[in-house]
């Protein structure tokens, strides 16, 4: 038998961030750590050297959390492994796969330190002392939910379990605490929802109990005319040749006189041969018809359903006719509406399932760069932290911010689409030096993702690399970066493609990938909003599954389409068209270098910074501390105001536009009437399409959205003050 490797953990994670975070916080505390991918990997790594003790995520791929347990406990060499399953499920019937498989720990995500250690030093305690003490596995079946759970373990074990799992039911108590509040705030709504709609349906039975109302009114008074020979009344033969009817029938079917009617036969009145065939057949076998709904012709040609009550004396049948066109239109109106509402509330259904399906992903993606961020933070603060890994903790942390940003931006998109908020701001925009940007971008992003083995190429239509259109450059830009953020995500080899033609006066764009492709199903629900082409519970890709519903609002707002060609496991071709608007070619100038923000002196350069926030303010004046220029703080417009009514001189001003007292916008227009020179940047954390312009139209020189990126901040500083010292 193999000797186990007294100092040795082996960790089973699919993920390389939690993986890393598992990793340092063992060898911080001691132990050598070994690394498996998924569950497969991890059992040939133990298997080739016994460790002390595994610690397994439940969801992988190839092999989980649960089966790689079972396999460790069924090996005669490694079933004495202590096993401690990572996750983040809570549910009873999960402890119950945990025990049923052998597991003897679990550990809720997301976790810190001092929990992790304490868990492993307790499962090691309880090793010693079952083996102490000679404890032996005890069989049990657990019937739970109409399922029988076989557990073979030892009361340690099954105490181990519980305990663990006792922290996980205590943060669910407090989370369902906080869903109980939102469900009380969501029912709160809905019952008031609820009651609007009540008072509407109410207003509709009134409505409807009127025209019923109304109809047997009518009903009561064509019942009179009868009696008082005031309805249709008619004579006829068997055969149908009429030579009686009164002026109460030639109102009916719109004939002038008496004579014109009669020298119809009653079958020719008929709507259809059938009709008057049916009525025949009645007649004969009853010797009489009552309430019989017949449509006729009128003279005009329009259609008139009648009620006709007949009775058949030999061969003389007599009858009067009842009008009851207008009940059947609101027969039929009715049946429509109530077509209309079995389709609505089929789509509502629909739309709360996508919207609860929506939600639980939304958890998982915020979560999942949060977790990144508290975690590599407390990293951070940790002594003795190496400079490679202080500085990988911090990139980490920077993606994982940049990625919580983009999530709630697609969130607020999606938001503002939805309430008809957003809008298309048209200017000239060339469209080659668009698309070559977007290119170099997502080169770098392809770098730095290490999927160099995957080809990436640009087509254009127009070779003129001033080739400029009128249309919303932001919007072109995000909508081929969520098309191209899809097709990097789900392509692990060959070639990706974009570009555009041009097809009479439209633009044509496409994102072409050799990815996993779509099903037909998934082609049909891909562009709505709260869904995704694949399943959550088995989800190996990250995304919010809000891009391709905003690409399509966004086109649908331009005027154009989207659409998609796609066959499954052989790669996707997302196809958009937007209208074509050639605008004139912009006068090119030349071009004025301006040096690095490295090579021009920041020193004893005056500037304002007005920010009401201090963090806002306290990140500036960071950035701006190498540069030895001299910072002065506004905490809101007022005392920006004072700075320069007090006759200070300033070399560039950083304005954040809102603020208390008085905003950016008022302070800038205040500060205009003092010099007309002074560089003002507009620092806001808006980001609307037509933001900027309004800030250029109020006065400012240029325009910085937050959050603040250093370099940004600082080319765009030197880019003023070089051109004030150039005396441009």
């Amino acid at each position: 038998m193999d000797k186990t490797n007294n100092n040795l953990i082996i960790i089973a994670e699919d993920s390389p961030t939690q993986a890393e975070n598992l990793k340092y916080i063992l060898e911080k505390n001691g132990y050598k750590v070994a690394h498996g991918l998924n569950g497969r990997e991890t059992l040939n790594l133990a298997k080739k050297d016994k460790p002390l003790l595994i610690v397994a995520d439940i969801l992988m791929p190839v092999m989980n959390g649960y089966e790689l347990c079972r396999r460790i406990k069924a090996d005669e060499n490694l079933r004495e492994v202590p096993v401690i399953l990572l996750t983040s499920l809570t549910e009873a019937e999960d402890v119950l796969k945990g025990l049923e498989c052998g597991a003897d720990s679990y550990v809720m995500k997301p976790f810190n330190e001092q929990h992790l250690m304490s868990r492993i030093q307790s499962i090691f305690a309880s090793k010693a002392s079952a083996e102490e003490k000679k404890v032996k596995q005890e069989s049990i079946d657990v019937l739970f939910a109409g399922r029988k759970y076989f557990v073979n373990s030892t009361r340690f074990q099954i105490l181990n379990m519980l305990l663990s799992t006792y922290e996980g039911a205590v943060q669910k108590t407090q989370k369902l605490t906080e869903t109980q509040a939102a469900l009380h705030a969501l029912r709160t709504s809905l019952e008031k929802k609820v009651e609007e709609k009540t008072e509407y349906l109410q207003l509709e039975i009134k409505e409807r109990q009127q025209v019923e109302t109304a109809i047997k009114a009518s009903e009561k008074k064509y019942r009179n005319l009868v009696e008082n020979a005031l309805v249709g009344v008619f004579s006829s033969t068997l055969e149908g040749r009429l030579y009686f009817v009164n002026e109460a029938f030639c109102t009916i079917l719109q004939y002038d006189s008496v004579e014109e009617l009669t020298s119809r036969t009653f079958q020719s009145l008929c709507n259809t041969p059938n009709d008057y065939i049916a009525f025949l057949e009645t007649l004969r076998k009853n010797r009489q018809v009552q309430n019989f709904e017949i449509e006729l012709v009128s003279n005009s040609g329009q259609t008139k359903w009648v009620i006709v009550n007949a009775l058949l004396k030999g061969e003389i049948l007599s009858g009067m006719v009842l009008d009851i066109t207008e009940r059947k239109k609101t027969e039929e109106k009715e049946k429509e509406y109530q077509e209309e509402l079995g389709v609505a509330k089929e789509k509502a259904e629909e739309s709360d399932r996508s919207k609860t399906a929506f939600l639980s992903n939304m958890s998982h993606e915020i979560r999942t760069p949060m977790n990144a961020i508290t975690g590599f933070s407390s990293l951070l603060s940790e002594p003795g932290i190496s400079t490679e890994n202080s500085t990988e903790f911090v990139n980490r942390i920077s993606v994982s911010c940049y990625s919580l940003l983009n999530l709630i931006e697609n969130i607020l998109d999606v938001a503002k689409l939805e309430a008809g908020k957003l809008k298309i701001y048209e200017k000239k925009c060339s469209l080659n030096q668009l698309l070559t940007n977007i290119y170099s971008t997502f080169s770098k992003e392809k770098r730095i993702n290490g999927k160099d083995q995957i080809s990436f190429c640009l087509q254009t239509a127009i070779q003129e690399k001033d080739f400029t259109i009128l249309a919303d450059p932001f919007r072109i830009h995000q909508i081929l970066s969520n098309l191209l953020d899809n097709a990097f995500k789900f392509t692990e080899k060959g070639s990706i493609e974009f570009g555009y033609t041009v097809q009479d006066n439209t633009l044509q764009f496409f994102v072409k990938d050799a990815g996993i492709g779509l099903s037909g199903d998934q082609k049909e629900f891909v562009f709505e909003s709260f869904r995704k082409a694949e399943d959550v519970k088995t989800k190996l890709y990250g995304g919010a599954g809000l891009g391709l519903a905003i690409c399509k609002k966004l086109i649908m707002l331009t005027g154009g389409k989207i659409w998609v060609e796609s066959e499954l496991g052989k790669g996707s071709t997302f196809y958009f068209t937007i209208p074509l608007k050639v605008a004139e070619k912009p006068v090119e100038e030349p071009e004025k270098k301006i040096p690095a923000y490295e090579s021009v002196s920041l020193k004893d350069k005056n500037i304002l910074i007005a920010e009401d926030n201090l963090l806002n303010y306290k990140l500036i004046e960071a950035i701006l501390a190498k540069t030895e220029a001299k910072i002065f703080w506004a905490r809101d417009g007022v005392e920006a105001v004072e700075f320069f009514n007090a006759g200070k001189d300033f070399d560039l001003v950083l304005m954040d536009i809102r603020m208390p007292n008085m905003d950016g916008f008022q302070a800038t227009q205040e500060i205009r009437r003092f010099t007309k020179e002074l560089p003002v940047i507009a620092v806001t954390a808006y980001s609307m399409g037509d933001e900027k312009d309004i800030a250029m139209k109020a006065g400012f020189d240029d325009y910085l959205t937050k959050p603040i990126n250093s370099e940004t901040l600082l080319n765009i500083i030197n880019k003023y003050i070089y051109k004030k010292l150039a005396g441009e």
